[in-house]
């Protein structure tokens, strides 16, 4: 019998809910970045400014024109022209350094009465400083615009290109695969993506915007490097129609980019003076070559991903999915942040109860910040209506991915698709572990004492409960992690609020049918029939049927299991608790490992030492995945054979 939700009081219900299941919340706010007021520019930061707004150039500056002996004017042209005067050679590095200055100075003191000149300076300041690390000393040593000894002459370089950009892009002169002629010397800037990939290309690449005008909020970590180029957010816009996977793409999907202004061919044969203005990808590429010297790129990974995180359609989706799960069909399913890539691994990540993909966001930054599992690994993220009983959701889950792989690999002859690695937590973690096994019938028979076939229904309602009821591991899952999972049920579930979720929330009316034909069919008391899971708040009790499965059923040996459990309070471990899950309830003996953090219920996903256990276990993955791929083959021995000129095959173990 299902609970008519109709007649209930649901507005003050909502409330006494929220109350109670607090702690059971995994939502994260969505202002994860705010615009600034002013672009942040290193360069100003760095120098000295009058009362009067003037920039004042650097002691840097100051004593490389006391070296040369300079006693003319303190303005900033007569000393852009007096460095113009002297020899640039290779070794004159701080000459270099104090001419690129002037060259950004100067533009910036008329650039808002000639824009033109003003780019042409910015693009001088830029060359100047390219020109700087191009240059190698007599022993040498690579000049590395991340060390402090040359980190200034690099913020010149990465500013005064973005300058350049900026007023490129005011004009609406900025397009990919097209060339920007400077205004005054004609100059050309080619713009193209050097090394196109699935993650960047032309056909993929829309509108962008720079890191520089957003400030990070509410991400712990801002993950950087330092180096040469100008950090961007690219935009990737739609095609729908005519990509397959293009409905697991996140709208509004954006991406971290440098743009970095080249100089290698500077003068060409015809005389006309060319510049590449190229993108590059972090994730496939994190240095530069300068020269013959290779150097780093200048990276932001952490503010594109707030800046598509502030997307306010993102907001309340665990709410949403908790309370009216019968409406979450429009948003429920797999998510990509980033284009699909057929050469790298899935990380599939699946959130709990009243939760959405945002409680991974934290996680998710700081983990691509590794440029190894940034360059091996793709994410994916699973949204789904967790009011609905956790059989339901995980058996949407196994639809979910059966479907992605069709997409994906319609031949099923990707291995990378087979080393699947799944993280989830909480409810997640419930979800992610009835991936790795086989129901058997006993699932069905904790909740029904009829065969299927015996049920007084339609055919298709009956293969509906079958896919529920029975189901076989995912031999795609190669390696699951499961985070303060309530393996014996959670203590917050219990008979006031199992019959309050009952009251508040809407189910699916496909939920709904299917639970009615399996409850009133079985030949049970009215009390089993009322006390019969309908919700996941039923499902999470310790006697529930599908925990009473999960608990008795092992991963089988072929998939590695890792376990993580969450404690912030109680005297033993006799008396561990997160807050939601005990310590006994989340521990299990059967796994390939278990870590205890101390952490609360909701915050372990985003506690460090969490974030660093899931960054040794993916990175022991990709090891095992590469010897597997790629076994030791023992060294052979190579035996002369009496009276010949030549040895004997390569043999193995030979016992000759």
């Amino acid at each position: 019998m299902i609970l008519d939700v109709a007649v209930i009081r649901r507005s003050g219900a909502a409330l006494v809910l929220a109350g109670v299941m607090a702690l059971l919340s995994g939502c994260a706010t969505t202002e994860f970045v705010q615009v600034r007021q002013r672009p942040h520019n290193p360069v100003t930061d760095r120098l000295k400014a009058s009362s009067f707004g003037y920039v004042r150039h650097s002691k840097r500056s100051d004593s490389y024109l006391r070296q040369v002996g300079y006693r003319g004017e303190g303005d900033v042209k007569s000393l852009l022209q007096f460095c113009l005067q002297q020899p640039m050679t290779a070794e004159n590095l701080e000459g270099k350094h104090a001419l690129a200055e002037f060259q950004y100075l100067t533009a910036e003191s008329i650039r808002t009465r000639d824009p033109k000149l003003s780019m042409e300076l910015y693009l001088d300041a830029a060359r100047t400083s390219w020109s700087y690390f191009a240059a190698q000393s007599d022993t040498g040593i690579v000049l590395n615009p991340a060390d402090p000894q040359h980190r200034s002459t690099a913020e010149i370089y990465n500013t005064s290109t973005e300058k350049l950009l900026r007023l490129a892009k005011s004009e609406g002169r900025l397009q990919l695969g097209q060339s920007l002629r400077m205004p005054l010397t004609g100059r050309r800037l080619m713009f193209e993506i050097p090394f196109p990939s699935r993650m960047m290309s032309m056909e993929h690449f829309g509108e962008f915007e720079f890191v520089s005008d957003y400030q990070l909020k509410n991400l712990t970590h801002r993950h950087v490097s330092s180096g040469l180029g100008v950090p961007i957010i690219a935009i990737r816009p739609a095609t729908m129609g005519r990509d397959p996977l293009e409905k697991y793409y996140t709208q509004g999907m954006s991406l971290a980019a440098t743009m970095v202004l080249r100089f290698d061919d500077y003068e060409s044969a015809s005389g006309v003076s060319n510049v590449h203005l190229q993108i590059f990808d972090p994730r496939e590429s994190d240095g530069l070559l300068v020269g013959t010297t290779l150097v780093p790129l200048e990276t932001d990974v952490s503010t594109p991903l707030a800046r598509f995180l502030s997307n306010p359609d993102l907001s309340l989706l665990d709410t949403w999915g908790l309370i009216r799960p019968d409406l979450a069909d429009r948003v429920e399913g797999l998510y990509m942040v980033q284009p699909y890539d057929p050469d790298r691994i899935p990380v599939l990540m699946v959130h709990g109860f009243w939760s959405s993909p945002m409680t991974w966001m934290e996680m998710f930054n700081d983990l691509q910040a590794d440029p190894e599992i940034r360059r091996k690994y793709q994410f994916w993220f699973y949204l789904y209506p967790t009011g609905e009983p956790v059989a339901f959701s995980a058996a949407k889950l196994r639809e979910e991915l059966q479907e992605v792989r069709r997409a994906c690999d319609p031949e099923y002859r990707n291995s990378k698709l087979d080393e699947m690695v799944v993280v989830g937590h909480s409810m997640g973690g419930l979800l992610s572990h009835m991936l790795t096994i086989n129901s058997g019938d006993k699932f069905w028979n904790s909740v029904s004492r009829k065969p299927v076939d015996e049920l007084r229904t339609s055919d298709e309602v009956k293969t509906e409960i079958r896919k529920v009821f029975f189901f076989q591991s995912n031999p795609s899952v190669s390696r699951i992690v499961t985070i303060a999972s309530p393996y014996g049920g959670s203590t917050l579930s219990n008979r006031f609020t199992r019959w309050l979720s009952g009251s508040l929330i809407w189910l699916p009316s496909r939920t709904m049918e299917l639970s009615k034909v399996v409850f009133e069919q079985n030949e049970v008391s009215v009390w089993d029939r009322v006390a019969a899971p309908r919700t996941s708040i039923d499902s999470l009790t310790r006697h529930s049927g599908v925990l009473k499965m999960i608990r008795e059923s092992h991963v089988p040996p072929e998939v590695k299991h890792h376990n993580i459990i969450a404690v912030w309070r109680g005297k033993n471990q006799g008396n561990w608790t997160d807050g939601v899950v005990t310590f006994a309830s989340a521990h299990r003996q059967d796994v390939t490992s278990e870590k205890v953090v101390h952490a609360g219920h909701s915050e372990v996903v985003r506690h460090s030492e969490t974030v660093s256990e899931i960054r040794r276990i993916l990175l022991e993955h990709l090891e095992e995945s590469q010897r597997r791929r790629f076994p030791v083959i023992p060294a052979r021995q190579t035996v002369s054979v009496p009276g010949s000129r030549y040895p004997a095959p390569n043999v193995v173990n030979s016992r000759w």
